[in-house]
């Protein structure tokens, strides 16, 4: 399992509902369609948690410029493969690292699971996606609420993902022979199974090459990319990320950022935006990161990796439940402080009056309301 959380959040909700909930009729492609197709309900979409309308109007009455938050925790598991008792108990456990604290009618929170990634004939079930919607209000006091902002949250959650993956035996991603030498989808898109190289030859490289130069979008140009630094990997020509620079500049791409720790960033000339603009397009895997060593991705050298990887976990699953408990008493203190002058309301004293069912007369039936004089001089005309 991975937990990822979307940039977006300033728009309005219909944006996010309707990614979650609904999906486009099938049709001719934009070009020769008129007009847009009407959204349907999604297949394999199902709301586990929430409403979806009150969080819709939670978030377009937010005054505040960031409304919601959204992201999703994505397993390799099939969506049939976790009971609803473990999907709930990772709901909840997610809840409360994010909303340290806070009392449940402090903030609303819609949860959707999505089962449509990966399917094909041998998988009917797609992967298991729990995507979350998040108003970015605190319900009493209408003040302003943050659920994630990575300098402050980061380290907490990525301990509540090590220690889940580890209590329910779940895919960890960071496993030395998971690590993929490229990663060939776009920032927005759940992780993928690995990216596998299959008769892939010369003519295919060259192929790519022609593609690079002269790109049709941001994505083409990626995976473009991607198989050809593969493709020069395999044959020796990349050992270390000096050797993938001068890969992509062979390429006729120009480095736009090469000094993060896990990233490059790349441009290609006849690849603009509407304002003539150079496109930039970020490359992310292991063959692009500060430290890559071609001696590490040795098969015995993965396997050694992974062992001591192994060794190490239940050491570092202890480590990681203190690094969250002390996340927790942090955040909790941030939220007490934040929220300290919220007073709750005063529970309604109501009597209750049992009135038996047998003593309930029936109401005779109305007759409809004769509309007045003055409607009728209205639908006269007069």
């Amino acid at each position: 399992m991975i937990v990822k959380f979307h940039d977006h959040g300033t728009g309005p909700a219909s944006g996010a509902t309707n990614y979650l909930l609904k999906e486009r009729e099938k049709g001719p492609s934009d070009a020769l369609r008129p007009k847009r197709l009407p959204l349907k309900p999604r297949k394999h979409a199902r709301v586990l948690s929430g409403d979806p309308v009150l969080t819709e109007h939670l978030i377009n009455t937010t005054p505040y410029k960031q409304k919601y938050k959204s992201g999703v925790l994505s397993f390799e598991k099939r969506a049939n493969e976790l009971t609803e008792k473990q999907k709930f108990e990772i709901m909840k456990k997610f809840e409360e690292v994010i909303f340290c604290g806070l009392e449940r009618d402090q903030y609303d929170i819609l949860w959707i699971e999505h089962a449509d990634k990966d399917i094909d004939e041998a998988n009917p079930v797609g992967r298991l996606e729990l995507n979350f919607l998040i108003p970015g209000q605190e319900l009493r006091s209408g003040k302003r609420l943050q659920p994630f902002y990575m300098g402050a949250d980061l380290v907490r959650v990525n301990a509540f993902k090590n220690i889940v993956n580890y209590e329910y035996r779940l895919a960890d991603p960071d496993e030395p022979e998971r690590a993929r030498l490229t990663n060939s989808y776009s920032e927005n898109s759940a992780p993928p199974s690995a990216y596998i190289m299959k008769g892939y030859d010369r003519q295919a490289a060259k192929k790519d090459a022609e593609t690079i130069k002269n790109p049709p979008n941001r994505d083409v140009l990626r995976e473009a990319i991607n198989r050809r630094m593969e493709y020069d990997f395999n044959i020796g020509q990349i050992k270390s990320r000096e050797g993938a620079l001068l890969s992509l500049r062979r390429l006729g791409l120009k480095i736009e950022r090469a000094n993060s720790e896990n990233f490059i960033s790349v441009s290609c000339k006849n690849l603009r935006n509407k304002k003539g603009e150079p496109i930039h397009v970020r490359l992310k895997g292991d063959i692009y990161e500060k430290d890559f060593d071609a001696n590490k991705k040795q098969e015995h050298t993965i396997e050694a990796a992974q062992k001591a990887y192994v060794s190490r976990l239940p050491r570092e699953y202890e480590r990681n439940k203190r690094t969250l408990a002390k996340g927790i008493e942090i955040k909790e203190k941030y939220h007490e402080g934040l929220y300290k002058d919220i007073e709750l309301p005063e529970p309604l004293k109501l009597n209750v009056v049992d009135i038996p069912l047998d003593n309930v007369k029936e109401q005779p039936e109305r007759e409809p309301a004769r509309p007045s004089k003055h409607l009728d001089a209205l639908t006269m005309g007069f």
